[in-house]
């Protein structure tokens, strides 16, 4: 997956993916934030943003369910 491509999308919660919205991925963000102050922890989070009907959608991409429609070139 990657910036231009038409997906498929759905926020996934307690294992069942909702209802899935399509649109064109603008951005596609690595995050990495503290897990544990205490311990020093952190981890690496890939954020996925996507055009959906005029607004933008952010999706957590080793949480939530995508299908690639169409590939940009």
């Amino acid at each position: 997956m990657k910036v231009g491509d038409l997906v498929n999308a759905a926020y996934v919660r307690m294992g069942i993916p909702g209802i899935f919205h399509s649109g064109v991925v603008v951005e596609i963000e690595e995050s990495t934030d503290l897990f544990s102050e205490k311990y020093a922890i952190t981890e690496t989070n890939t954020y996925i943003k996507i055009l959906v009907d005029g607004k933008i959608m952010t999706f957590e991409l080793e949480e939530d369910k995508f299908e690639v429609i169409n590939e940009s070139r």
